[in-house]
């Protein structure tokens, strides 16, 4: 395992392979779409500046994006033991020290910087998350002065031949944990850093300041930005309720990039009104609560109110399909019950939400492919047929797949099952949670 820091800049065959593995299970666990990465310009030094809401999921967001083997930038406290450094040297982490982390050791990003220097030199790219630590909320907070200085630097050693570029990348989780969830990861605009270097020359503050500014605008360009703490709930409501039938009506596309333009769209008009009429806002606001407030009352959830036009003989179809079906989900279920235990017991005692996900893949991609073997393994020492045991281990496969889309489609099914009662026992809630949607749409829509 190449663990020596002096080599961390060149291609290894042994990361290569473990981020291969990774990158398909990551893909796996999240439904991954990229966008931008064909604007890259790769013939240049480069620096990719992520927002940092989900934990370990970020960093490797950004790594299973493309063929590449990135250099990060993590805080040195992670480097605690000899073993630690080790790993963490050859994942290609590089330590940043810190005030905090002993006076004394800050000498030590001397070697450090040396390295970014080599790294960015062969153009094989540094990644870095400048706001410092994760917050599991859609906005972009106050980015850390550490990726101008290291950018300006680097270009100033070389005596601006670098040509640097920052790349502002927007990670948007439709959900930080659960399995499948959607990830759009965008590429945003390329900073040429070299038109600040002057500046930076002349008054390093003012050029750090400058840098920032235009890199925190790049990045917010590219992610989901809800500004307002105070009604940071509302707008995550409106993007539950609002979006998805902003999408119906229009006639949009459902792709996920798709969401998150309607969802950049949706906010900024929210905002506009905000500013311009406070009273109406204040309305809005007032329906927005009012509808959560239903919704949990009828135990619904967003998705279930926009199928306003569902019918009862539409489940009458649903659930013999789910019924003559079952078997197959037991089967998956059954055989898989091993590994999904034990991945989710790995992250039930984790008290910070944003790192359920990254304990739950780190541990999924391992105890999963280690169960099919043992599995298979066992049946063909009972079976003493190799040719049905390689049918059964991709049955186990299948399995998995079969049970997972059952489970979802079953859920789906409910939930419209709840509407559907809900509409002839709770005729008058129905009513009034159909009066609020539409009362917010017309109030949202016209603004986008």
């Amino acid at each position: 395992m190449p663990t020596d820091r002096e080599r961390i800049e060149q291609w290894s065959l042994g990361y290569h392979l473990l981020k291969s593995y990774h990158d398909f299970f990551f893909k796996i666990y999240f439904n991954t779409t990229v966008v931008g990465i064909k604007d890259i310009p790769f013939d240049k030094s480069l620096i990719f500046a992520a927002n940092h809401q989900n934990s370990l999921i970020d960093a490797l967001a950004v790594l299973s994006a493309r063929r590449w083997q990135l250099v990060y930038l993590a805080r040195a406290d992670v480097f605690k033991t000899s073993t630690l450094r080790k790993i963490l040297t050859f994942l290609k982490i590089l330590p940043v020290y810190r005030i905090r982390d002993g006076y004394q050791n800050l000498q030590l990003n001397d070697d450090v910087f040396r390295k970014t220097l080599d790294v960015l030199r062969i153009h094989r790219g540094i990644g870095i998350l400048p706001e410092g630590n994760h917050f599991g909320q859609r906005r972009l907070r106050p980015l850390k002065k550490g990726i101008a200085r290291i950018a300006f630097q680097a270009e100033d050693a070389c005596e601006g031949k670098l040509n640097i570029h920052i790349i502002p990348v927007g990670l948007n989780y439709s959900n930080y944990v659960n399995f499948r969830s959607k990830m759009l990861i965008r590429f945003g605009k390329p900073i040429d850093i070299s038109k600040y270097l002057d500046l930076y020359r002349q008054n390093t503050a003012l050029a750090y300041n400058a840098l920032i500014e235009e890199l925190e605008v790049g990045m917010k360009a590219e992610m989901i930005q809800i500004d307002d703490e105070a009604y940071y709930d509302e707008y995550e409501m409106l993007r539950e309720i609002f979006t998805p039938a902003y999408i119906k009506a229009k006639k949009l596309p459902k792709h996920q990039n798709s969401r998150f333009e309607v969802d950049k769209k949706m906010i900024a008009a929210v905002d506009k009104i905000k500013t311009n009429s406070p009273g109406q806002f204040q309305s809005l606001m007032d329906e927005v609560r009012s509808c959560s407030k239903l919704i949990s009352e009828t135990g619904l959830s967003s998705n279930s109110i926009q199928a306003k036009g569902l019918k009862l003989w539409g489940l009458l179809i649903k659930l013999p399909v789910l019924l003559i079906t079952l078997p197959l989900f037991v089967y998956g279920f059954v055989n898989n019950i091993i590994p999904i235990a034990v991945t989710k017991k790995a992250s039930n005692k984790i008290k910070d939400v944003q790192f359920i996900s990254s304990i739950r893949l780190v541990v999924g991609m391992f105890i999963f492919p280690i169960m099919f073997i043992i599995q298979t393994l066992v049946f063909w020492a009972i079976s003493g047929n190799g040719i049905y045991s390689l049918y059964y281990l991709l049955s186990l496969i299948l399995g998995a797949i079969i049970a997972y889309h059952w489970r979802k489609y079953a859920l789906k099914s409910f939930e419209d099952i709840k509407w559907v009662i809900c509409k002839f026992r709770n005729t008058e809630k129905a009513e009034k949670l159909i009066q609020l949607n539409n009362s917010i749409y017309n109030t949202i829509s016209p603004s986008i």
